[in-house]
């Protein structure tokens, strides 16, 4: 019997991550902002160009490495080749990166050269309201039972009420700070999970939040938590204009 039951666990695993990364695979072309932030020239988060020499992602992603070992790829829909390969030159943390939510601003060593497939995305000047229809792509964990994409994803979510989310997490141990919105699947897809991290939330071609770093594979409609951009876009704009100075 329980042979019985792991032989299909694994056939719809297999069934899933075959319908699925043909349902939700997209070219980067669609995602222009998409960014690769890797470490040892090996895919570690999600991130988004935010100007031609500047990556924002989640600070979790990169505060135990070195920056010689942090480079971006951008323009390429797969995570280990084609595109921009460019080093990390500074990196500065939204106090000290110790929060999962907390954002990471990576100057790079040499700008990117902009294009069809390599976009800078505009940060959201405020937080669109609860079931407004949003995006996250990256090289990712979709479901539970699907294995890290080795080709760009994206799943459709919706922001959730703020308060109503909080409550939620709340009972499930998890606090979510000011700075923290959350949002939630609105198709197939049970939740983003951990492989989307740093990836961006988008909703009208705009920056709202990246994916938080402790996310995990849940089911139904249950939401997920992002880094809150439009409260945090003084501070990202504020640093990221001390980095091109000092």
């Amino acid at each position: 019997m329980l042979l019985i039951s792991f032989l299909l666990l694994l056939s719809t695993s297999q069934i899933l991550s075959e319908s699925l990364s043909d349902e939700l695979s997209i070219s980067i072309g669609q995602v222009p902002w998409q960014a690769s932030v890797q470490i040892n020239d090996k895919h570690h988060c999600g991130g988004a160009i935010y100007s031609p020499n500047i990556i924002l992602t989640i600070a979790q992603c990169v505060r135990q490495a070195d920056v010689d070992i942090i480079s971006v790829r951008v323009g390429s829909s797969l995570k280990s080749s084609g595109g921009q390969l460019v080093k990390v030159k500074k990196v500065r943390m939204q106090l000290l990166g110790l929060r999962p939510s907390d954002v990471a601003i990576l100057k790079l060593s040499s700008p990117l050269e902009l294009g069809s497939e390599v976009q800078a995305i505009e940060l959201s000047q405020e937080l669109p309201s609860p079931g407004t229809n949003a995006t996250v792509s990256g090289w990712a964990q979709p479901n539970a039972l699907v294995p890290s994409s080795e080709i760009l994803l994206k799943v459709n979510l919706q922001i959730q009420d703020q308060l109503k989310c909080t409550a939620e997490k709340i009972l499930k141990g998890r606090v979510i700070n000011v700075d923290e919105l959350c949002a939630a699947p609105s198709g197939v897809i049970p939740l983003a999970c951990e492989g989307f991290v740093g990836g961006p939330l988008v909703s009208n071609k705009k920056l709202v939040g990246l994916v938080s770093y402790n996310n995990a594979c849940g089911f139904l409609n249950s939401p997920s938590v992002y880094a809150n951009i439009p409260i945090l876009q003084g501070w990202i704009k504020t640093t990221v204009q001390l980095l091109q100075i000092f």
